[in-house]
């Protein structure tokens, strides 16, 4: 059996799983909320289906997934529960970047017997500060927002090395480190989206690493995309899964109706608005498919994203964000008292406007994606993390 048709079967196996545990995450929702994190057998059942290991390298126990397994996967969790979807592509894309990245010594005492580490954290934001220590780094910061600290074993540190303004992730023990538990918010509630700090923490150099295509030690070639264009990938699959959900409801809540009641979602209006919101959907998810499978193809063949294959990557995302948020409106306008009751309907709602605040999907980067795509910039420009970098800016700058 070849690596990629093993990869294939993993997924498979994986879609089915989260079927079968459709229900359950469905009847634990409301006490996920509650808890503000998912319950014990909702956590179960996400560490048995071995989703957390989507994108951890084959050689290390995981399924190694390419860009379109990623999209297809998050999606169908997303769609089934927007915070659990939004929590699980955080800790599998922070556990691939530790099982990527790390150095050997570490991965051989983390990911051992088929097992491995379950990650949280900001490897991207860096508002940490390092001093060199002997043969490692004195570490202290606050970071912020990190989904699902409450079920990780290990937590990424993002931070800037202060005598040298280089970046670095650390990798620790979550008991090394002060949790704040003070997640509350209007949407995403079940995510644990906790705040945490570090005092003076001494980390050894094989737990430290450094993050790129070119620090790159294991996995697939997809592992040396930019954190900036994964990111943007969980986010647009999750963003469809959303919207896609929505749209569900609305079309079970128009079922419920008998249209001489004279219900607003029986109206004639409101059918001319589904089918348009429901075109995007597809017509999103058909460009993502486009967008990444050309991508996937450069990466296949060990080439470098070009500038208007990064630009599409980022555009489709930031269309997925708005088209989730876009029906989010449909539903407010529509539904009535539905999406004003305690439900579904409601959550999915007030999940899609607390995730739309995602760096990486706002209407800033739509604007920039069209000055890219103009060809109206200075020769030279290309995307940095989020922004832009454009000659003259950073001559201006310097």
């Amino acid at each position: 059996m070849t690596d990629r048709t093993r990869v294939t079967e993993d997924i498979s196996r994986l879609l089915e799983e989260l079927d079968e545990i459709h229900p359950l995450l469905q009847s634990e929702a409301a006490d996920s909320e509650r808890l503000r994190r998912p319950t014990p057998v909702v956590q179960d059942a996400l560490r048995a289906s071995g989703i957390f290991g989507l994108m951890v390298p084959a050689e290390l126990g995981g399924m190694a997934a390419s860009p379109l397994q990623i999209l297809q996967v998050m999606e169908k969790l997303s769609h089934a529960d927007s915070s659990l979807g939004w929590l699980v592509r955080a800790v599998a894309s922070e556990t691939a970047t530790a099982a990527t990245y790390l150095s050997d010594e570490a991965v051989a005492e983390l990911f051992t017997g088929g097992g491995f580490p379950l990650v949280a954290g900001q490897s991207t934001a860096f508002t940490g500060q390092a001093v060199r220590d002997g043969g490692g780094y004195r570490v202290s910061g606050v970071w912020q927002f990190a989904p699902g600290v409450s079920m990780a074993t290990h937590i990424n540190l993002a931070v800037t090395v202060r005598e040298t303004g280089e970046r670095l992730v650390c990798l620790v023990p979550r008991s090394a480190l002060r949790i704040s538990d003070n997640w509350d918010m209007l949407g995403l509630r079940a995510t644990a989206s906790l705040d945490y700090r570090a005092e003076d923490l001494l980390v050894d150099d094989t737990y430290v690493f450094r993050i790129g295509p070119e620090h790159v030690r294991r996995g697939r070639s997809v592992h040396g995309l930019s954190p900036a264009l994964m990111a943007g990938l969980h986010q647009a699959a999750w963003s469809q899964g959303v919207g896609r959900r929505m749209l569900d409801e609305l079309r079970e809540l128009t079922r419920r109706k008998d249209p001489a009641g004279g219900s607003p979602v029986t109206s004639d209006e409101f059918f001319a608005e589904y089918a348009r919101h429901f075109s995007h959907v597809r017509g999103t998810m058909a460009l993502l498919r486009e967008t990444w499978g050309d991508n996937e193809s450069t990466l296949a063949a060990r080439a470098r994203l070009d500038d208007e294959q990064e630009t599409m990557s980022r555009l489709a995302c930031s269309l997925a964000s708005r088209t989730a948020v876009e029906i989010s409106q449909l539903v407010h306008r529509f539904a009535g008292a539905q999406v004003m009751r305690d439900g579904t309907l409601q959550r999915f709602f007030r999940d899609s406007h607390a995730g739309s605040q995602h760096r990486g999907s706002s209407h800033i980067v739509t604007q920039k994606c069209g000055r890219m795509l103009s060809g109206t910039l200075p020769a030279g420009s290309h995307w940095g993390f989020f922004d832009l970098v454009v000659p003259e800016q950073a001559a201006a700058g310097a």
